[in-house]
């Protein structure tokens, strides 16, 4: 049986748990200091009771409803659909039977009857009523046995309940001076009585005698506390003082469990078993699993406070153990005695092995011999790692230490150092002898040694070093050993060995082929008729080799010794036999016996049971689902999902879990300890997934099925799919729509453009023929200036004449000159001809000005014209036929006409028209 200790940090709840039992589905329930404790075989879950006070009892009535009593608080609880246990109060139908301080230690059901023990009183609980058992004295407890009620009242015996009255039903002198402890049915519908002071009593319907008495002094001593016999017919007694002791059908104790080889706590409250036949208990402080031995032949004994074990050697009747705290012993027939300590052994002890009927043990501080339960130090060489015996030196030995090889020869029969090994001096852990006399020494860390030795044997005359860059390619993690007297190197990769024809080291392929996994073991343990150990990191197994037939016995993985762990690096296992074998442990050590070793394959007998789904949604919102479901709908905001399982399988072996979620991924996951898988960001989509439970054996439970759809987000669904299609019609519509009045308005811009064009062209042409108007306006304008000034320099020329000559140039010449100058400088057809071209170049501005200013004469429109030019005073004068003066006085007067003030421009009003 193993022990496996759960503490308050891991359940997180109160250390005192008073009461245990176990559901048909295989959950188990305490009744703890802070409210019921349930365990689903992965996870545990508090209930706090509303008023929070103390539980005493717990009662299992079917896998929905659980019965509780604790402080003035009797009731029950039923699992809703959501699985969460929820808590339904009796004490109002208890009314006037609750006293101020009843608490209820013991619950029993009988047919649809439940029963609630308190010192002072039996509540009974039937057809949603409760009534009172009438009794007088102090009932220390209740238990059911068969068809019947029995109550065992200090000092008075033990009562049944018949008619709602407790009445007499042992009433042997010897009960009537005691106080009880437990009540229970024993082989044959025996009925066995445990007493506070005075042992342990056996009814057998007839008379009262002692059971066992043998152990009564034990049972009294220790005080009896609770009693249970599991499925295979063994008796638990558990006390108050020292742990639980185990009994069986012939009242033999055959187990004894207490603080010194694994419990937690000595008192034992509680005792159940589960569906699987392992035993609980609840304890004064802690939680204690105790399970059935489910691997036949690994027997595992824990040794708490010996250390880390290294070395096992059975020799005189007495089973060594080396630790790194140093030697122990005990007499290996006797079961239950204790392991004492050498004292002469005190420091690291690495070897323990045994040659020609002696001991020697290799420790920090040198070798020791026992012989005859004497303990001799025959070596104060340190550290000593490996013992061999010479082959071609009958009766010598060689050891290995940390910093020489030491020689021990016997005197005597009495072993003694003689010398070292002289010429090599080195950390060697592992040495051999080949079959042509060389020593072959693995370093502790770092490559391998052949060592020639001289005709005397007893000085190294050739060493040859092989590492790195030898067929190891490393120098680290080498070691060597012998199988079927041939050297063989383990490098944790692969095995070498040594070809003494061509004396080199190469890799054993056909080893290597036959051996498999195991190839890569790093230590080889030789047994007996051929057989021998291969130890790697995960496993350890034991092969058949003769000549060429290598033949696996058996494999077992290193986690069936779990939670004790072989040392890494320092695994060890001491053959006993062809099969038998004592593998070291930390803190214990496990017997082995391959020929009954079997996987157990239970475990495929069961299913994970799913308990919860926490959907959540990107935003942190949650949901959380019952996990009584086949199928589930997930909406895509919330398609995080997290499902919880549960698998009360209890064994003392680790169980993993793999899951495979079909439509994601068709391989299943890697191996987890707990049952809990998390989903990020499923994809809409129907999902079918699996999940199976696996031991360090290999088997597989039966698979659970879930099916999962997550929904489509809402824009991927049937109405958005349609509401996407309206607005993909509506959009080509629209496009059509837009299509049409785009290409009306690129049309519209078209014309537009073409007649901003025309429009372009026509101002352009205008403007061209207005610049052209210009420029002829111009030229006619300085033609009839250039024409003016000539005239009227001839009009003066002709003025000089006449006033140079007088008479003698007749009058009527001179006046018939001038008077056909003064015509043609104020010619209207010059006049007209200025008026068109004006009136082309300038749109019709004198029309404008006439309509604006209508008191405006000629010669007043004739001098607009010309200002409308820009042209000067002095170029108008001649123009008008007038003085420079004469046309200043002239805009004077325009000015007036057209009621211009005095800050305003004359040009500028013009321009503007």
């Amino acid at each position: 049986m193993r022990i496996k200790n759960f503490t308050k940090d891991e359940y997180k709840a109160a250390n005192q748990n008073w009461s245990v039992d176990a559901s048909a589905n295989g959950f188990m329930y305490f009744a703890n200091h802070n409210g019921l404790l349930e365990f689903d075989g992965t996870s545990w879950k508090l209930y706090e009771l509303p008023n929070q006070t103390i539980l005493r009892s717990v009662k299992i009535a079917s896998d929905s409803i659980i019965f509780t009593g604790g402080y003035r608080e009797l009731g029950y609880w039923k699992r809703e659909k959501n699985g969460i246990l929820h808590y339904h109060s009796l004490n109002e139908l208890a009314g006037e039977h609750l006293s101020r301080n009843d608490e209820f230690w013991t619950i029993c059901t009988l047919n649809d009857e439940v029963y609630f023990h308190s010192f002072s009183k039996i509540l009974k609980y039937s057809n949603n009523t409760i009534s009172e058992i009438v009794f007088s004295g102090f009932a220390n407890t209740m238990g059911r046995v068969g068809d019947k009620i029995l109550l065992g009242v200090s000092k008075q015996g033990i009562f049944t309940i018949e008619n709602n009255k407790a009445v007499p039903f042992i009433t042997d002198v010897r009960l009537q001076n005691t106080s009880f402890r437990f009540i229970l049915l024993y082989h044959s519908e025996q009925i066995l009585i445990g007493t506070i002071a005075d042992g342990i009593f056996l009814w057998n319907g007839e008379e009262l005698n002692e059971w066992n008495l043998e152990w009564n002094d034990y049972f009294i001593k220790n005080e009896v506390n609770r009693a249970h016999i599991n499925p295979n017919g063994e008796l638990f007694i558990g006390t108050i003082v020292d742990g639980l002791s185990v009994f069986d059908k012939n009242e033999q104790r055959i187990k004894h469990y207490n603080t010194s080889n694994g419990l937690q706590n000595n008192t034992v409250l509680g005792i159940s078993s589960d569906i699987f036949g392992n035993t609980w208990l609840a304890l004064d402080s802690g939680i204690d699993f105790i399970s059935v031995n489910s691997n036949k032949g690994i027997e595992i004994e824990t040794i708490p406070g010996i250390g880390s074990i290294y070395d096992v050697a059975v020799f005189e009747n007495n089973i060594y153990l080396g630790t790194n705290r140093g030697l122990f012993s005990k007499s290996s027939t006797t079961g239950n005695s204790d392991y004492r300590f050498i004292p002469e052994s005190r420091e690291q002890v690495w070897d323990c092995s045994v040659f020609n009927n002696q001991l020697f043990v290799g420790f920090n501080r040198g070798i020791l011999n026992i012989q005859n339960d004497n303990v001799r130090t025959i070596s104060g060489q340190a550290g000593g790692f490996s013992l061999r015996e010479d082959p071609f030196v009958p009766g010598r030995l060689i050891e290995s230490t940390y910093t020489s090889m030491v020689i021990l020869e016997p005197e005597n029969s009495v072993y003694r150092q003689t010398s070292i090994i002289k010429g090599f001096y080195d950390l060697i852990r592992y040495i051999e002898f080949d079959h042509l006399g060389n020593l072959w020494a693995s370093h502790m860390h770092r490559g391998i040694y052949k060592l020639q030795l001289n005709s005397s044997r007893d000085s190294v005359v050739s060493t040859q070093y092989y590492g790195e860059n030898s067929a190891f390619k490393k120098d680290h993690s080498i070691h060597v050993f012998k199988v079927e007297n041939r050297i063989v190197f383990t490098t944790a990769d692969k095995i070498f060995t040594y070809n003494d024809l061509e004396n080199t080291i190469i890799p054993f392929t056909f080893f290597n082929e036959e051996l498999g996994h195991f190839a890569s073991a790093h230590r080889i343990v030789e047994a007996a008729n051929h057989h021998y150990w291969f130890i790697t990191k995960e496993r350890i197994g034991l092969f058949q080799i003769t000549n060429d037939n290598v033949i696996l016995v058996k494999s077992i993985p290193k986690q069936v010794f779990s939670p004790y762990e072989m040392i890494d690096d320092f695994e060890n296992i001491l053959p006993l036999t062809s099969t038998k074998a004592i593998v070291c442990l930390e803190n214990g050590i496990a017997r082995i016996d391959v020929a009954q070793t079997d996987s157990l394959s239970e475990i495929s007998n069961f299913i994970p049971a799913l308990r919860e789904i926490v959907l959540t949604s990107n935003q942190g919102d949650q949901r959380i689902i019952p996990g009584n479901k086949q199928r589930i709908e997930i909406k895509y905001r919330f398609n995080n999902v997290l499902l919880r399982y549960a698998f009360p399988h209890f064994t003392n072996q680790p169980i993993y879990f793999q899951v495979r979620l079909d439509g994601i991924n068709q391989d299943w996951s890697a191996k987890k300890p707990e049952p809990v898988f998390t989903f990020d960001r499923l994809p809409p989509g129907e999902f079918t997934l699996l999940i199976k439970a696996t031991d360090v054996w290999g088997n597989e439970s039966k698979q659970h099925q879930l099916f999962i759809e997550v929904l489509p987000p809402w824009y991927l669904t049937s109405y958005a799919r349609g509401g996407y299609v309206m607005v993909f019609l509506f959009f080509v519509l629209g496009m059509q729509i837009w299509g049409i009045r785009r290409t009306r308005k690129k049309e519209r811009r078209r014309l537009e453009k073409r007649e901003q064009e025309l429009i372009k062209l026509r101002n352009e042409k205008l403007r061209n023929e207005i610049e052209h108007k210009s420029k002829e306006l111009a030229n006619s304008t300085m033609a009839i200036i250039k024409k003016n000034e000539f005239l009227l320099k001839l009009k003066q020329t002709l003025s000089r004449h006449k006033e140079q000559l007088g008479s003698r140039y007749p009058e009527k010449y001179y006046l018939s000159l001038t008077r056909k100058i003064d015509d043609n400088i104020s010619s209207q057809d010059d006049w007209h001809l200025f008026e068109t071209n004006f009136e082309r170049a300038h749109e019709q501005f004198l029309h404008k000005i006439k309509n604006q200013f209508p008191i405006l004469t000629p010669k007043d429109l004739r001098l607009c014209a010309f200002l409308r030019m820009n042209l000067s005073s002095k170029e108008i004068a001649p123009l008008l036929g007038i003085s420079v003066r004469g046309v200043e006085n002239h805009r004077y007067r325009l000015r007036k006409k057209m009621g211009l003030d005095h800050d305003e421009n004359l040009i500028d009003m013009i321009l503007k028209l």
